[in-house]
């Protein structure tokens, strides 16, 4: 409470609930400082460096009142997840520069940095200089200098929870009858008199550090930042408006709106009632899926397995399907409504268990629908992972260990590198050619020496082929593994990776439930991809740790190892690699 005084007993209680489990860590950084890490269900809340605690950008998203804030341009966060501190000429000011126009605070305080079009915080920091030193420093001088930030490997060891969307900090929310922007020399400000944004030229040494530059056209990028969000502010105006059905085309600088009419097979627009705009967004993705992927299906098809494999892929980029918010509740109910158009025939041929026995591809709705939006081809394209989820590249690492090491000591490796096949194989290579082992009448053998006798612990091999000695060396180094997402690579992990495991149990009352492990060793979100099952398949998910297990274990209500399966493949381009057992 002390450390924190913007936060009442009853926030901390939500922060660290009292049947909750609170883990302390302590982590060195590179720098040498020891710091301790506070974690409820493996999410850092609160760190402590010198005796003073901070918050994480997790609980700042939770109260982002905790700390006073600075607002950035959404460039400059590239160059402090590059490393650099922030610099002045990067804060964006609420007006004028005046003597306030950066708070009240001390050198030293702890601040936290948001973006203009979020005020979620994404990094947390102290101030290199008081608010008067900064307003004196003529936007010259770093400002800020970051301890913690989102990507970094505090927010890398939790849950790797996305940055919400809280909108725009105060006093920069953007005004939709914006039509120019206007660029002055000197200081990044917002106009007091209107919530407009208003750029900055300023010099590439002072930027954020003399090696780092401002984005050349900054006035640019401003203009559609602001074309962008006025946009999405017109859409909500819009979809207040229950007088009729409008589709947005375009928006121009000046706010004015296009309106075209809704076209025969799109999808459902903007709706008097949300309710009705789900049936029609069902009945799309009904007609749409026996016209694409249920197109040349085998009868009879499971309704279960209609919905997940035909109807949710079908469903247009950005749309949702939700079954709960029609006003059929159930898709029993809807196929029936669909039956009784005489679309499809559904049949129970075991107890509870629906299946569709037959499609009237003649149907005049059938016949006369055409698509006219882009959907996702395949299921794991909705999910929300997918977006930053690439197939990881996976390279297998031998690590120098003490019966080896006499080998490698010559190159300059010490006990605990990590070194790839093909090193090893070089390293030895060069090796045999440096001690001259080579069999000069038989080039495929190599003579052992002490050394090689030593790292393969067999006194007696006099000679060995080049393939038995590379297999030999390599059974004497431990193994590890190293990641790379996106062309970022991971710290290198002991032992073998594990695969993706998804297996069927059965719980209480003999329900089936699906279990999936070892997601988050391949950079998955589980918290996100749990979201995204739970929707797909109209079942509840929870998340759990296993004893023995080095990630969170995912399970899902019912056999849904089809439907993980497919999403897996879509999102990370993965065979199959381990199924379901009753």
């Amino acid at each position: 409470m002390k450390q924190f005084p913007q936060l009442s007993e009853s926030d901390l209680q939500v922060l660290f609930p009292p049947k909750e489990v609170i883990s302390a860590i302590k982590i060195v950084t590179h720098g040498g400082d020891l710091v301790i890490v506070y974690c409820v269900q493996k999410l850092p809340l609160i760190f402590e460096l010198g005796e003073k605690m901070y918050p994480t950008v997790c609980l700042l998203w939770s109260f982002p009142s905790v700390l006073p804030s600075f607002t950035i341009w959404p460039q400059v966060f590239d160059r402090l997840a590059a490393g650099a501190d922030l610099m002045l000429p990067g804060i964006v000011l609420k007006g004028q520069l005046h003597i306030k126009a950066y708070g009240n605070l001390q050198k030293g305080e702890a601040v936290a940095i948001n973006m203009m079009t979020n005020k979620a915080p994404v990094a947390v920091g102290l101030t290199a200089l008081s608010s008067f030193d900064m307003y004196m420093a003529a936007q010259h001088g770093r400002a800020v200098r970051i301890l913690h930030l989102v990507g970094d490997e505090l927010w890398s060891y939790g849950t790797k929870l996305t940055i919400p969307e809280l909108g725009p900090p105060p006093g920069f929310e953007v005004d939709v009858n914006v039509s120019s922007v206007s660029v002055d020399e000197g200081v990044s400000v917002i106009p007091e008199s209107a919530s407009r944004v208003k750029s900055e030229t300023v010099s590439d040494s002072d930027m954020l550090t003399s090696s780092i530059s401002q984005p050349s056209n900054l006035e640019e990028s401003t203009v559609e930042h602001i074309c962008t969000s006025a946009k999405d502010l017109v859409l909500d105006v819009v979809a207040a408006d229950i007088s009729e059905e409008l589709s947005i085309k375009d928006v121009s600088e000046s706010g004015t709106i296009h309106q075209e009419n809704v076209a025969v097979g799109e999808a459902p627009k903007l709706d008097v009632n949300p309710q009705e705009n789900m049936d029609k967004l069902l009945e799309y993705c009904f007609l749409k899926a026996w016209k694409t992927t249920a197109k040349k299906v085998e009868f009879p098809l499971l309704t279960s397995n209609f919905y997940k494999l035909h109807m949710i892929p079908a469903c247009p980029s950005g749309k949702q399907l939700d079954l709960k918010r029609s006003s059929y509740k159930k898709l029993s109910k809807f196929l029936s409504a669909m039956e009784s158009l005489d679309i499809v025939k559904v049949r129970e041929l075991t107890k509870g268990v629906e299946s569709i026995m037959t499609v009237n591809t003649n149907h005049p709705r059938l016949k006369g629908f055409v698509d006219t939006q882009e959907s996702s081809e395949t299921v794991g394209q909705t999910c929300a992972v997918s977006a930053t989820a690439v197939k990881p590249a996976v390279v297998e690492l031998y690590t120098v260990t003490a019966a080896v090491l006499p080998l490698f000591s010559s190159f300059g490796l010490r006990k605990g590198h990590n070194l790839t096949l093909a090193d090893v194989r070089k390293h030895v290579t060069d090796y045999v050619r440096m001690e001259k082992l080579q069999d000069p009448t038989k080039k495929s053998m190599v003579q052992v020496n002490a050394a090689l006798q030593a790292a393969i612990q067999n006194p007696n091999t006099v000679a060995v082929s080049w393939e038995d000695l590379i297999g030999l060396i390599t059974g004497r180094m431990s193994r590890s593994y190293q990641m790379t997402f996106s062309g970022e690579k991971t710290v290198a992990q002991k032992g073998k990776l594990d695969p993706i495991d998804i297996q069927v149990g059965r719980r209480t009352g003999n329900k089936k439930v699906t279990l999936i492990n070892n997601l988050e060793l391949y950079g998955i979100n589980i918290q996100e991809f749990a979201r995204e099952c739970q929707h797909g398949v109209a079942a509840s998910t929870s998340i759990s740790p296993v004893p023995g297990k080095k990630s969170l274990q995912l399970l899902i209500q019912g056999n849904q190892v089809l439907f993980v399966g497919s999403l897996l493949m879509g999102m990370l381009k993965f065979e199959l690699f381990a199924t379901g057992r009753n």
